[in-house]
């Protein structure tokens, strides 16, 4: 174990591929290895130590990997296994498994050395009792340093009265947990913005649990792409319009030009730019590079026109090398033989894989058996 944990440490100091071997012979192996270590120019001293009862520790027990458990041991030191043995005991009692044991203590090392029935319990009865899961837990594990009398209850209650259920609080917190940090103080000044605007409570409470960063951005700018948005005529009282509000903020405003730039280089105008926004906002999500490769290649490559795309917005953000291309090399073959029309390209493209393999492969396996090799040869399966 300890030379195992000792060539992982090497090959992190070294920045090469293979160990260091050791001799096992009279020398201590505390000796050859500090002998080692002499020669290695520009290390830290914090990195520089011994194997020690924590690493071993967050091996054997925690089932951490030797490289993460030597990250871990940077940021706590086990004197004694008894504190951490209680820790663990109280994680397996409340249903952790050991992959998620693992992810907890890899995340947040510093639990092992947490009181488990003065500060861990409380707080994993407090999650139990209010929805949120193990696995919840073990992907955002911070949520268990914070103070359940300061924060983590007065956060809830405020976003309970936005949410009603513990389903809806424990979906927002899986998407962000930092809301249970003070969230009535980033959120309530926008989400006065919203309702002044005419926002139901129904979509401020998904966009909350979808994404609660839009309404945590300074009121100044929030309003002022509240108005944008609204002056590009998406509906208040529709989900789509949080949609778009989260995209538009998300964007810097260079960004933004850039991307229109783009459209209008393939010859859109502002009106069927802004029209596909509305449609679907995620047209303006991709980077410009991808935006422009794609349109590229719906256009000048499929000849698709500018209808075609605003009536599939969401073909133009697949992935062309691993599903659009794939699809259309199968696509072509029907098309040659007078089995499919062009204007059921679309529907072709964003269909899932079950669907499309039924519809336009497997349907023609008899006439066209070549499909499924030509299909599978451009997804790379063959």
């Amino acid at each position: 174990m300890i030379q195992s944990l000792f060539h992982t440490m090497f090959r992190s100091l070294c920045g090469c591929g293979n160990p260091l071997r050791f001799r096992w012979n009279g020398d201590s192996l505390t000796h050859f290895y500090f002998l080692q270590i002499s020669s290695l120019k520009s290390i830290s001293k914090s990195t520089i130590q011994e194997p020690s009862l924590t690493v071993d520790y967050l091996v054997n027990s925690c089932g951490l990997s030797p490289e993460s458990a030597l990250r871990a041991a940077q940021q706590i030191n086990i004197k004694t296994a008894s504190k951490p043995d209680s820790v663990l005991e109280l994680l397996r009692n409340y249903g952790f498994t050991n992959t998620h044991i693992a992810k907890l203590i890899t995340k947040n090392p510093s639990l092992l050395l947490a009181d488990p029935i003065k500060t861990l319990k409380p707080k994993m009865e407090f999650f139990r009792n209010n929805g949120i899961s193990d696995p919840i837990l073990a992907k955002h594990p911070n949520i268990l340093k914070r103070s359940l009398e300061n924060q983590i209850i007065p956060s809830f209650n405020y976003l309970k009265s936005l949410l009603h259920t513990n389903d809806n609080f424990a979906f927002a917190v899986g998407r962000s947990s930092w809301i249970l940090h003070s969230p009535q103080k980033l959120m309530e000044p926008n989400i006065a913005i919203l309702q002044s605007h005419g926002v139901p409570k129904s979509i401020i409470s998904k966009v909350i649990m979808t994404n609660p960063r839009t309404l945590c951005v300074k009121p100044d700018k929030f309003s002022e792409a509240v108005m944008k948005i609204i002056e590009m005529g998406f509906d208040p009282s529709s989900f789509m319009f949080a949609y778009g509000l989260w995209k538009l903020l998300g964007i810097k405003k260079s960004v933004w030009e850039a991307k229109l730039a783009i459209y209008r280089s393939f010859g859109w105008s502002d009106d069927e730019i802004l029209s596909m926004f509305r449609k679907q906002p995620t047209c303006m999500a991709p980077s410009e590079k991808k935006i422009s490769t794609a349109l590229d290649f719906f256009m000048n490559k499929l000849n698709w026109t500018r209808a075609d795309i605003f009536k599939y917005p969401t073909t133009l953000f697949l992935s062309l090398e691993k599903r659009t291309m794939p699809r259309c090399s199968v696509i072509e073959v029907l098309l040659s033989k007078g089995l499919m029309k062009k204007g059921q390209m679309g529907t072709a493209l964003i269909v899932t894989e079950a669907v499309f393999l039924k519809n336009y492969v497997v349907k023609y396996q008899e006439d066209l058996p070549q499909l499924l090799e030509i299909y599978q040869t451009k997804m790379g399966v063959l």
